[in-house]
């Protein structure tokens, strides 16, 4: 069985009831709403700010992030 993880963007509660009304509880998809605060990842000493991960772009581009599961 497939499983994943739908990470759903706090600003965005519509689609989380719209995806937890598509998924029955136990078809091995859980949804969550992103709990993660904003923070700049730098090293010591640099001024970059970490460039974003996948489930950033996806989070601001469609709302919601799906992240695989073994």
């Amino acid at each position: 069985m497939n499983r994943c993880l739908i990470v759903v963007s706090r600003d965005r509660p519509d689609l989380e009831l719209q995806l937890r009304q598509a998924y029955a509880p136990g078809v091995g998809v859980d949804i969550i709403v992103d709990r993660r605060q904003q923070q700049r990842w730098t090293w010591p000493g640099e001024n970059a700010i970490r460039p974003p991960s996948r489930t950033d772009l996806d989070l601001r581009r469609q709302g919601f992030a799906v992240i695989p599961r073994p």
